[in-house]
């Protein structure tokens, strides 16, 4: 939606005249004012548009906002403080320095080309795992695209968490809301989404880290294949005798690392063959993430 959209409809009103009078503080349009270094206590604002508004080096104290919307404001340096925003949308806003404390973002706020950065906002964020997981999916995306990509990589951390313990929620229907909400085919696409999110996890890294997709390579590679090999010991040879733990740990590198020939072992049953065909299998997808997460970090940094 345009944001001149959030403009229609609305009286204009200053923020001035709603400090003295409550009832202008719903379905009001408050624009192009400058509040630098006022301080605001104790207000409830529903259904209002804040657009071009300078709150620098403001403090607010107890003020809710409900149903509102922020259009080009500018939050530098402010306090906020005892205060909650519910079902808010932020479009356009700067929120460099912002001081957030005992507040509350719970009930699906938005954000749109602006973000709050991850150390003013960890300690804030909702309990419940599918607010958590709906605030920090958003703030993910808006730091990804702003070339924030630590913040975006720990709240996208935090919204697969969140996602993952909201529908094993769902899955062992934990509590009422649970039990009346998914129900048959709703509990079952949750257990999908719940080993879909967590195969994401094992295979990326909730951060999509070379680190996870280097350590999951080296547990393939190094312990489990050498295992599966040993465990077909009969279908597994050399030229000498029978293939030992070394054999088959140099069969598995022989296969992860195409062209190279590290021992002369030749694969002679059915299982070894099939499970060579597999390691191969596997080497590709391990390659292919490699690849994925090259393109997309430099991707990312030219952005």
């Amino acid at each position: 939606m345009p944001a001149a959209a959030y403009l229609v409809g609305r009286a204009h009103k200053s923020l001035e005249q709603a400090t003295n009078d409550s009832t202008l503080r719903v379905d009001a349009l408050f624009a192009a004012e400058r509040l630098d270094g006022r301080r605001i206590e104790g207000m409830r604002f529903e259904h209002c548009t804040f657009s071009n508004i300078s709150f620098k080096d403001c403090n607010l104290t107890k003020v809710e906002f409900e149903n509102c919307v922020f259009i080009g404001c500018y939050f530098r340096q402010t306090r906020i403080e005892n205060s909650a925003f519910s079902a808010c949308r932020f479009l356009d806003c700067d929120f460099t320095k912002l001081d957030l404390r005992t507040s509350d973002l719970k009930f699906y706020n938005r954000f749109k080309r602006c973000w709050i950065e991850r150390r003013v906002l960890e300690h804030t964020l909702p309990q419940e795992p599918n607010l958590r997981h709906h605030l920090c999916a958003n703030l993910a995306n808006e730091a990804r695209l702003a070339g924030a990509l630590r913040d975006a990589e720990w709240y996208a951390q935090q919204a697969a968490k969140a996602g993952e313990k909201h529908l094993w929620a769902a899955v062992s229907r934990a509590n009422s809301y649970y039990r009346e909400k998914f129900n048959g085919t709703e509990r079952i696409g949750a257990l999908v989404r719940y080993l879909a999110s967590k195969g994401r996890g094992w295979m990326w890294g909730y951060r999509r880290s070379f680190l996870v997709v280097g350590r999951n390579w080296a547990f393939v590679a190094l312990i489990l294949f050498p295992l599966l090999y040993l465990w077909g010991s009969g279908g597994l040879t050399r030229p000498d005798g029978a293939a030992t733990w070394t054999d088959a740990w140099l069969a598995s590198i022989q296969l992860t690392v195409p062209g190279q020939r590290v021992a002369e072992l030749q694969f002679t049953s059915g299982y070894t063959q099939m499970l060579a065909l597999a390691q191969a299998a596997v080497s590709l997808v391990f390659g292919g993430l490699v690849v994925a997460l090259l393109f997309r970090s430099v991707f990312e940094r030219w952005r």
